[in-house]
Parts: C-alpha cells; sequence; structure tokens
C-alpha cells in the first residue's frame, strides 16, 4: 500500500483539531481486497484485520494480502472462494466456513471438515467461539459444537435440542455467559449452560413484538443487540428487550437498517440505505454518508467496529474504515489507498497475542492555498471523480 499525502482531501476549516481520515479501497484487476461482498469481518490474534468475501480471503495489516481457492491442494489452501463466516479458537486456529463445509487453518496447513456425520448441514452459516468452544449455525440442522476434540449436534425439536431448524447468526454475552441466536422464521433463543450440558430457551416468538429482528449482534458492555431492516433492539438477560431506534427515527426516508456494530466507545454504528448513522448516548449523534466522504454509494452494506475502533465500512463500491470523531457538517481528509498489488496467501497466524496494529498514517496535508470556496469546489471535484486538482 502507498500512503501519498497529496492525495488527502484537506477541510476548508482551517481551525479544526480532531480531523478523522477516510481510508477507501475499491476492489479492481489485480488490486489486493477483490470484493465489496463482505460476510464477515474479525481481529485476528497479531491485531490483523480479516475479511472473509465472497471472492476469497483477504488480510489488511497496512497492506492487504488477498488468498484464493486452491483447486489443487486443499490442504494448502481455501477450498472455495466464497467464504461464509470465520472466527479464531482459543488455540490460536482460524476456522473458515463455507457452504460445502468448514476449514481449520493451524498455521501451516488447513484441515477440512465436509463428513455430514460430523455436520448435518454443510452449509455453514456462522461461526461463534464460546470460551474454549466454537459454535457452528449449518443451514436447517440446528447448532453443532466443538469441545476437546469432539462435536455434538443439537438436533432441531429433538429432545434437550434447539426449537429451530435453522439460525442467522448467533452473537456471545459475555456478561451472562449466554449464547443468543437469532432466526428468520423461529424467533429469537438463547443458549444456557450447566454443567456439561446446555439448555435452548425461546425468549421471543416470531408473532411477540420483537419476534421479527431475525439478527443479532454482540454489545462489548454487556447484552446483545436484535435488528431487522427496521428496528434495533437491546436485551439483556436481567432487564428483557428494550428497543434503540427505528428506521424512521434515522432520516424522514425510512432507510433500510444493513448491518449494525457495537464500539468499544459506547457507540452504535447503522449501516443503512442511506449511510451510516451513529447513535450515541441515546440518540442519533451523526449521519455519515457519501457526501462526507464514505465512498461513492449512499448504499452502506456492512458496518464493524474492530478492535481498535476503526469503523470498516462496505458498499457496492468501496471497502473502507474511518478513525475518530467525525463531524457531518464539514468536510474531512479523505486518503485514497492504493493497495499493495502482489496476491498471496494469508500469512501464518501467530499463536501468541502480539501488541495491537498501529494504526496506519494521519494522511494529513497542508492546506491549500486557495480560498475557502475554490478549496470547497475542489473537494468536491476530488470526491466524485478521484481525478487530480487543476491547479
Amino acid at each position: 500500500m502507498a500512503d501519498d499525502p497529496s492525495s488527502s482531501l484537506v477541510s476548508p476549516a482551517t481551525d479544526m483539531q480532531d480531523q478523522s481520515n477516510i481510508f477507501l479501497f475499491r476492489p479492481e484487476s489485480g488490486s489486493a481486497v477483490h470484493s465489496t461482498q463482505i460476510t464477515d469481518l474479525i481481529t485476528a490474534p497479531d491485531g490483523a484485520i480479516l475479511v472473509a468475501t465472497n471472492f476469497g480471503l483477504s488480510t489488511f495489516n497496512g497492506q492487504w494480502k488477498t488468498q484464493h481457492i486452491n483447486r489443487d491442494n486443499i490442504s494448502a489452501g481455501l477450498m472455495d472462494d466464497w467464504i461464509t463466516s470465520i472466527e479464531y479458537d482459543s488455540a490460536g486456529n482460524l476456522w473458515i466456513g463455507y457452504g460445502n463445509g468448514i476449514q481449520i487453518f493451524n498455521g501451516k496447513y488447513y484441515t477440512a471438515i465436509r463428513d455430514q456425520e460430523i455436520l448435518k448441514s454443510l452449509r455453514v452459516k456462522d461461526i461463534q467461539r464460546w470460551d474454549d468452544d466454537l459454535w457452528v449455525a449449518t443451514g436447517n440442522a440446528g447448532l453443532h459444537r466443538y469441545r476437546d476434540g469432539c462435536w455434538t449436534w443439537y438436533q432441531p425439536l429433538a429432545r434437550n435440542g434447539p426449537g429451530f431448524y435453522e439460525a442467522n447468526s448467533m452473537a456471545l454475552d459475555s456478561g451472562s455467559d449466554t449464547l443468543f441466536v437469532a432466526t428468520d422464521r423461529e424467533g429469537l433463543w438463547q443458549v444456557i449452560p450447566s454443567n456439561d450440558t446446555v439448555s435452548f430457551t425461546k425468549i421471543q416468538d416470531k408473532l411477540d413484538t420483537f419476534g421479527l429482528l431475525d439478527q443479532v449482534r454482540r454489545d462489548p458492555f454487556g447484552g446483545v443487540y436484535f435488528f431487522n431492516a427496521t428496528a434495533v433492539a437491546h436485551y439483556i438477560p436481567d432487564n428483557g428487550f428494550s428497543f434503540v431506534v427505528l428506521s424512521s427515527d434515522l432520516s424522514s426516508d425510512h432507510p433500510a437498517i444493513n448491518d449494525i456494530s457495537a464500539g468499544s466507545n459506547g457507540n452504535l454504528y447503522i449501516a443503512t440505505d442511506d449511510g451510516i448513522f451513529v447513535f450515541e448516548n441515546g440518540t442519533v449523534d451523526r449521519h455519515l454518508g457519501m457526501f462526507e466522504g464514505f465512498g461513492t454509494s449512499h448504499v452502506i452494506k456492512t458496518v464493524h467496529a474492530d478492535a481498535l475502533n476503526r469503523i470498516w465500512f462496505s458498499s457496492s463500491d468501496d471497502v473502507g474504515y474511518y478513525t475518530g470523531d467525525v463531524s457531518a457538517q464539514l468536510l474531512i481528509p479523505i486518503e485514497m489507498v492504493t493497495p499493495d498489488t502482489t496476491t498471496s496467501v494469508t500469512p501464518e497466524p501467530s499463536l501468541a497475542v502480539m501488541s495491537p496494529l498501529v494504526s496506519v498514517a494521519n494522511g494529513t496535508a497542508s492546506t491549500p492555498s486557495l480560498s475557502p470556496i475554490d478549496q470547497f469546489i475542489n473537494a468536491l471535484y476530488r470526491l466524485f471523480s478521484f481525478l487530480p486538482i487543476p491547479r
């Protein structure tokens, strides 16, 4: 990746103290991030960002590297380009879910799991670590658990099994040590451990007030968020459900909610068909969209706050992230990042936890010696055409 300070946009305001940066990566032929269709995004033990897409597994650690299917030897690379979920286990092994099974990467080679004696459905929907266990939601076969080398299948509608067939997503509430599951047609569930067994409890039926919220995300401050295209609600086991925000609260256009992510700063980031809305201190605080430099599309499909609280997002055109507090009233510096065009396999993950990734360069630049109006016009020109500003 090449950092070019001259490519930064500087706000017309010359007295801004905290200027935020937006970093955009546009998939093109030969680029290192090869798709904007993100299916999962996690932080590796060494601080790198792993991005699962429908066209390979990309890793960002200051530079991009992408791995694709290895048709000659799946023990040496991916067995498919379309990845559905990724997760690290407690030993530092990377689990990679596909529509046709799982691979486990131990840092040297890949082990494939495609036996339906183990996975009753090979279509992996989600993978979630829970202490030393790995939970896998698969197709219409309920949930599977991997513990100490042994697999357990929790058969739908069986005795002591879940009352649902297909889970959309899972999220862990570490405060209550409870796993929550959202389904499309069979309500919302919690999985509660009891000695060496688990119990499945329905907390909302499909016809209940919150039963239509078919996705779930973790809240680092306790509880979980359930959401769908029109509403977000918070759930804490001892307190129950409470509505957080409706799409009608975001704007008069009622934009569809596509994804949410809770940051370590307490903010909730909401990806919609009209940009990203920041929910802070009980209210919608900011609206971040194309006019603030968040790519070339109003529709933000995914959002994710990583371990450094960088906010990753994707649209149909771009993958990017931004740092810091963003003012919705001023143009902000934007750095268009030229990715490393070298395509190689994902680096072997370290089994030791290393120091967090140091943030990339600030991308600041001196204010051009133009009038504020000229600066604003040039900024818009740069934003929408990505061509050099005429001097």
